[in-house]
């Protein structure tokens, strides 16, 4: 078992209402532009969240592998392309998401569906050293999940999943991304790739014992098997 890990979705946390963020590059769809601010949509007034214990795990990751180029698919926060930043030298990092980051910390944005991955991304894009996808696959009938996985291995050299351990139920009202439509477990990807590593972890600790519950899954894909 390599060392890894990561999330789950807890509380929303308030989000700047009416507010406009500073972003660099945006594409919407296949049309690329340079904007100086894009608004925040006035609805966003509740944006989910990962459980923050999941974050040195992933910190730990990015550390090891050291990637040049990284693709940050359902970017959420930003957090990461901030953590990115931190612990490794990336010459590019880009993210995608059906909206704008709370932070505008990605050299190049790709609005729109994820589950259309090439044609959000532009044919210039490159095979990124590593893609995020942290807390999405959950969100994503299996199905399309497995489709997008497929998309996301030709487009990255590594992808580490993050997920729930099996089905967890979550609905957050007025916002159908957040659903949670899928589960998973560890012998399900092994199956399909090559898993470089995988670590399962305790994605929330009960407040009076601090006994693990909600365990969560991190797994770290190379190519499909062959």
């Amino acid at each position: 078992m390599g060392a890894l890990a990561r999330p789950g979705r807890g509380p929303g946390r308030e989000d700047a209402p009416d507010r406009l963020t500073p972003l660099a590059g945006v594409c919407y769809g296949a049309r690329s532009f340079r904007a100086s601010r894009v608004a925040v949509p006035a609805g966003r007034s509740r944006m989910p969240t990962s459980e923050h214990w999941q974050i040195p795990w992933v910190v730990d990751l990015i550390a090891r592998v050291q990637p040049a180029t990284v693709l940050d698919v359902g970017a959420g926060w930003g957090k990461y392309g901030v953590l990115v930043r931190e612990y490794a030298s990336p010459r590019r990092v880009d993210a995608v998401d059906v909206n704008p980051p709370r932070y505008p910390v990605y050299d190049n944005l790709y609005l729109g569906d994820v589950r259309e991955l090439d044609r959000l991304l532009p044919p210039e894009a490159p095979r990124y050293d590593l893609a995020l996808f942290i807390d999405v696959i959950e969100h994503l009938e299996k199905a399309e999940a497995w489709a997008l996985l497929e998309r996301l291995t030709r487009r990255a050299r590594q992808v580490l999943v993050v997920t729930p351990w099996g089905f967890r139920a979550q609905e957050v009202p007025g916002q159908p991304f957040e659903t949670h439509r899928s589960g998973w477990y560890p012998w399900e990807f092994g199956r399909r790739y090559r898993v470089r590593a995988w670590k399962v972890f305790p994605g929330y600790l009960t407040r009076r014992l601090r006994l693990p519950r909600l365990w969560q899954l991190a797994v770290l894909l190379g190519d499909e098997r062959g």
